[in-house]
């Protein structure tokens, strides 16, 4: 008996170092790197879901690196925040990019990924416009005829007043919902868009055009109301109250996708992609503002782990294929190729043209 009590003993001791080996080994194996050095880095808004994603952490910690993240709008990062002590600044806009480039006399940029400017809309309203020839099919998406949508805006054209109307019966202005143009880059992106396309096809380069262009375009903007400052929001009043109040929102591509690649069934059957035609991609571009800012900038773009983990978040990257096959084994259509894709104007037009619809708002509907 006494015998069996000590094996009993003993067994109870290899037991309880057995949970103790079950609970320290795993902490081991994924305990953060102590000789990490801790980067602080000014990015914008709608990257904020990827750099808090765990595995992009632990991708970042095993290189030897910790992000302190600041979260700033592109052209706020640009223009008005004050850069020093971040070693990177990470705007989503190419030109606002340059423009830091420019000003802090840096000639490295590195373009981690990218994403085109979408219409994420429901399929009725896709339908009908299909119907009043402002949309065409485009595989499992649509294309969304910029010059038409932008006659219909200049006559006031109401939704009641589309032929064959029986799907969205409302008095509403046909309108895109986007973000505040003196605040959001998705916005600016917006603007640069139509922009081209009310300039006869071509880019705004002169004071005078983009004066002239703004005077047209400011509608866009004025005749929405209260605008977000972020992406997410007008994307979030598209995910959950639906085509009643966003019958069509300006987005980031990535947005959508990342929701169509995660499965996670928070996309109704009815939401779809319509896609500016032309469209502008949304250069996301890390300036190294120092020398430990300029390695994390060369890892993002070329490390193979953090390159797929921003392709689950929906971004484009260098690696096409790579962006088919995991849209292959998520069971998710691929990111279409899109051929009428246009450049943004400048820096300088672009806050001409923005600071142009800020002054319009300070007067106010009068």
């Amino acid at each position: 008996m006494r015998g069996r009590r000590v094996l009993g003993l003993a067994l109870a001791g290899l037991l309880t170092l057995g949970v103790i080996a079950a609970i320290i080994i795993p902490w081991t194996r994924s305990a953060p790197n102590e000789n990490k050095t801790t980067v602080r880095a000014l990015v914008s808004s709608e990257k904020q879901s990827f750099f808090a994603d765990p595995d992009v952490v632990t991708a970042l910690d095993r290189a030897g690196y910790r992000l302190e993240i600041t979260s700033a709008g592109s052209r706020e990062i640009a223009t008005t925040r004050e850069l020093s002590g971040f070693d990177l600044a990470f705007p989503a806009d190419g030109p606002q990019a340059e423009r830091i480039r420019r000003d802090r006399k840096i000639s490295t940029s590195y373009v981690p990924f990218f994403t085109p400017m979408a219409i994420a809309t429901f399929s009725p309203i896709a339908t009908l416009l299909t119907t009043a020839g402002v949309s065409t099919r485009y595989g499992d998406h649509y294309l969304f005829d910029m010059r038409r949508y932008l006659d219909l805006v200049a006559k006031d054209t109401r939704w009641s007043q589309l032929p064959g109307n029986n799907l969205y019966q409302t008095d509403k202005s046909i309108l895109i919902s986007s973000t505040d143009v003196r605040t959001s880059n998705s916005a600016a992106l917006y603007l640069a868009i139509a922009s081209y396309v009310s300039n006869g096809g071509n880019v705004v380069t002169d004071a005078g055009t983009a004066d002239r262009i703004t005077d047209r375009l400011a509608p866009l903007f004025l005749k929405q109301g209260y605008l977000e400052a972020s992406s997410q929001e007008p994307f979030d009043d598209f995910m959950t109250i639906g085509m009643g109040k966003t019958p069509m929102v300006m987005i980031y591509e990535a947005q959508f996708r990342a929701h169509a690649l995660a499965r996670d069934g928070s996309l109704t059957s009815e939401m779809v992609l319509m896609y500016p035609n032309p469209t502008i991609y949304a250069k996301h571009t890390v300036v190294p503002l120092t020398p430990t800012g300029d390695a994390v900038g060369h890892l993002l773009t070329t490390d193979p782990q953090l390159q797929r983990l921003a392709v689950r978040h929906g971004f484009r990257t260098a690696d096409a294929d790579y962006g088919r096959q995991y849209a292959a084994e998520r069971r998710t259509s691929p990111a279409p190729q899109l051929v009428n894709v246009v450049e943004p104007p400048s820096a300088e037009t672009s806050e001409r043209m923005i600071s142009q619809i800020e002054t319009r708002y300070k007067k106010g509907p009068g």
